[in-house]
């Protein structure tokens, strides 16, 4: 029992010796390595993506700081939009009033005239059914006067005037003709007319003159006009647009809006209200409202933001009245006033549509139709007008964070740009440091192991050789002119070794007065003969010494000395590793000693 328990401990002892299960003996015993688990690709993508951020932490900071800076840049634009959205919408607000100031005069100016109109209608209705053929005396004195080139008609003190043409007059002018038998008749409508146009100029805002005129040849007018007025009038009367429309359609004829009345008098233009007074289907005369234009003018003017360019304009693009201090009557096309890239805009379409905003760069154009006219009230904004309106709309609070966060990135990144500087140049001579031997400068152990992995990585059947160096009798040097003089001669074997190999050749210490010489593609034969040149220049150059590094007991201020090398090549020596390139240069090296030194042995069979 005993001996099976031991046994049993003795077998599970060698099945967990050392804590490795009997797979892992197993392939240790035949030199394989058991697979360890592999990464997953996750892992693998995330730890190759820190090695190079790690790799490179100034271009990462920089990079990181660049990325906040465009995110900040992004949000200032984004703003920017914002801001000028409100902006546009601010302005198509304040075109929206114009607009509704717009159309509450003309309406207004509409509604009167329909008053004056229905009460000149009534009336006539009336006097045609009580058939009053009478006349007083002021309409007697007219009936008398019908000849004479002009004649006034007798009215109180407060009506508006009542002015006529005689008949011989009335004859020459087109349109107008005088109907004797309703001639009383129409000179009792003017007296009507004179008492309500008085009292409606009173009442009303904006108007230049009140005119009721008829086409038997009689013109009320408030304020008056003189007798080479009153002519003119009935002439215009006779060729307009009005009688027209009214004499083709005067059931349908109401109230026309004429803006562009007075055009051919640039100086004085005029916006013209009118509607006709109807009586069985038979013009029986006019009503007209006369405006200035320079009231729309200025009303314009004053209510645009200097940085705009407010215009009143018809289908034709015909301005009616702008912004400016004047109305550019030689631009029948309103559109030319602004940059090319709007001259080919169709108002048809804007009319259509009625309400909006275009844009052509980064010009906008707001338009609005107004509701009780034919007319489009338009609002050109320029780009430099939008950039400055948004940048005082801007908050200074948001500027300035955004200001201070620039110059604090641009800070820190100047300061992290330092740091890092300084630390990878820390970096790079602790590198430097420990890649070479602090005595004489040259390469150690570990920057050797760098190269020579190096150069058998680029091509596995390449040339290397290397030089194996002792001094010949180092401890003489040491006894003989002490230690400090021993390191003289080291720095000295290096700087002559360095200058007689090639300059792609790499020379290290490996320790004591043990050097080696890495040459790169160096067949043995070219290694041996570099060798060799190695020693003749070591053998023919004394190391000089300070009087300071003497001893006193030293033979003298020169040291002459010879070196062995050992010779051994990648290819010719079948050494895979930098391990055994060393070990068969090191055997050949004693080789070198023990066949009386300072001599090269690059093969077993040959030594000079």
């Amino acid at each position: 029992m005993m001996g099976a328990t031991m046994g049993d401990t003795s077998l599970a002892r060698n099945r967990s010796y050392g804590g490795l299960s009997d797979l892992e003996l197993d392939h240790r015993r035949t030199g394989m390595r058991v697979p360890s688990a592999a990464p997953t690709p996750a892992k693998t993508s995330a730890k190759a993506v820190w090695d190079r951020v790690s790799s490179r932490p100034r271009h990462t900071v920089i990079l990181c700081f660049a990325l906040v800076f465009v995110v900040t840049l992004i949000l200032a634009v984004h703003q920017y939009f914002l801001v000028r959205a409100r902006e546009l919408d601010n302005r198509s607000h304040r075109l929206e009033i114009q607009a509704r100031v717009l159309d509450v005069a003309v309406r207004n100016n509409r509604q009167h005239l329909q008053l004056l109109r229905e009460s000149g209608e009534r009336f006539l209705a009336d006097r045609t059914a009580q058939l009053d053929r009478t006349a007083d005396g002021s309409l007697q004195a007219v009936l008398r006067a019908q000849d004479e080139r002009v004649w006034n008609l007798q009215v109180g003190d407060t009506d508006a005037p009542i002015r006529g043409i005689g008949t011989h007059q009335l004859a020459v002018m087109p349109g107008l003709h005088r109907d004797e038998p309703r001639f009383l008749e129409d000179l009792r409508l003017a007296q009507l007319m004179s008492r309500l146009l008085a009292v409606q100029f009173e009442m009303g805002t904006g108007l230049e003159r009140a005119v009721y005129v008829s086409p038997a040849g009689i013109v009320v007018a408030y304020p008056a006009v003189d007798d080479d007025e009153v002519v003119r009038i009935l002439q215009t009367l006779g060729s307009s647009r009005l009688l027209q429309l009214a004499s083709q359609n005067p059931l349908a004829y109401k109230v026309t809006f004429d803006p562009i009345h007075g055009r051919e008098n640039p100086a004085e233009p005029r916006l013209l209200f009118g509607t006709p007074v109807m009586s069985n289907g038979v013009v029986r005369g006019y009503l007209f409202f006369i405006i200035p234009q320079r009231i729309v003018q200025d009303y314009l003017r004053t209510d645009t933001t200097p940085d705009e360019t407010h215009a009143l304009v018809d289908r034709s693009w015909k301005p009616i009245a702008t912004s400016g201090t004047t109305l550019a009557a030689a631009h029948e096309n309103w559109l030319e006033t602004l940059p090319p890239r709007w001259n080919t805009l169709s108002a048809s379409t804007l009319f259509q549509t009625g309400t909006g905003m275009l844009s052509a760069g980064q010009d906008f154009l707001l338009f609005r139709k107004l509701d009780t006219a034919d007319l489009l009230l338009v609002d050109h904004v320029p780009a430099a007008s939008v950039f400055r309106a948004v940048v005082r709309l801007s908050s200074a609070l948001f500027a300035g964070v955004w200001l201070l966060m620039a110059f604090l990135l641009w800070s820190t990144l100047f300061v992290v740009d330092r740091l890092l500087s300084t630390q990878m140049t820390l970096n790079q001579r602790l590198r430097e440091l420990s890649l070479a031997d602090p005595l004489t400068g040259l390469a150690n152990r570990r920057r050797l192991n760098e190269e020579f992995g190096a150069l058998s990585r680029r091509d596995v059947e390449r040339h290397i050789a290397l030089l194996m160096v002792d001094i010949d009798h180092f401890k003489r040097v040491n006894d003989n002119w002490g230690h400090a003089a021993g390191d003289e001669a080291l720095k000295h074997l290096a700087d002559v070794v360095k200058l007689t190999v090639r300059p792609g050749d790499l020379m290290a210490r490996l320790g004591g007065e043990e050097f080696c010489v890495l040459l790169p593609d160096t067949p043995a034969d070219d290694a041996a003969r570099i060798a060799e040149r190695v020693r003749e220049a070591v053998a023919g150059n004394a190391c000089v010494l300070q009087e300071a590094t003497l001893l006193r007991s030293a033979p003298g201020r020169e040291i002459r000395f010879t070196i062995s090398i050992g010779v051994a090549e990648r290819i010719a020596d079948d050494c895979r590793d930098l391990e055994r390139l060393i070990a068969v240069a090191d055997q050949r090296l004693y080789a070198a000693k023990a066949s009386g030194r300072n001599r090269v042995v690059a093969c077993e069979s040959t030594q000079s």
